[in-house]
């Protein structure tokens, strides 16, 4: 399992390291969890944060200056706007569960790029089982995907993503979310402005000739033994 020390917890522009108990005691406090990877700036989190109450968002992501404004607004007082049920660390999705083993009930995966689009798309069967690590049983998993890119070959070999197969045509692309344990519930391709708000997926997607590939799947029962706890 991957070190709970490999991610910091972000409070603006301080990083803390991670407290185990802590985490595990703040999210007793909420009816359920959400996990959003590679949340960049944050703004999903706020956003989900406030829509719902009762449910503790948690962004991560593998560079901390991108959370810094939403990570000083989520800690703020209440009165002065501050959400308790909002947190952000710094970790990458390769590093996963970490700490957050078996904890969320609903993991989100927004515009993606670089390493972590490579994982979910090519797919990285290994990097998926620390996601499903991070999963309860049941858990939902949603991922949107700059579609339009994928077709851009020359695009995607600038950035090291030239071997990258179109996610609907990959024949492995159901055999490898199977093996990391999820059950691949669908896909589909839809045109126009992004459902969330985040700042890289608007410049991604914006403009109806833009078009955004959904993948949603479920935490199944499968789990690699190297997750279970000691």
């Amino acid at each position: 399992m991957a070190s709970v020390g490999a991610f910091e917890r972000v409070i603006g522009k301080r990083s803390t390291p991670v407290d185990p108990v802590w985490l595990e005691q703040h999210s007793r406090r909420y009816g359920s969890v959400e996990l959003d990877i590679g949340t960049g700036d944050g703004r999903y989190v706020l956003d989900a944060a406030r829509e719902d109450s009762e449910r503790l968002v948690i962004g991560v992501d593998a560079v901390a200056g991108n959370m810094v404004e939403s990570a000083r607004k989520a800690s703020a007082s209440t009165r002065k706007g501050g959400l308790e049920n909002a947190v952000f660390f710094r970790g990458g999705a390769e590093q996963l569960p970490g700490p957050f083993f078996d904890l969320a009930d609903w993991v989100t995966i927004n515009y993606p790029w670089g390493s972590l689009m490579r994982i979910v798309a090519e797919p990285d069967t290994d990097a998926l089982r620390g996601i499903r690590a991070s999963c309860k049983l049941g858990a939902g998993l949603r991922i949107l995907l700059n579609y339009t890119v994928i077709s851009d070959r020359p695009y995607l070999e600038r950035l090291g993503l030239g071997a990258l197969v179109d996610p609907v045509d990959n024949p492995s692309l159901n055999s490898a979310y199977k093996g990391a344990g999820f059950v691949l519930d669908g896909c589909q391709i839809f045109s126009g402005d992004p459902p969330v708000r985040t700042r890289w997926g608007r410049q991604l997607v914006r403009g109806a000739a833009r078009q955004t590939l959904s993948i949603e799947a479920t935490a199944g029962a499968a789990r690699d033994a190297q997750w279970d706890e000691t």
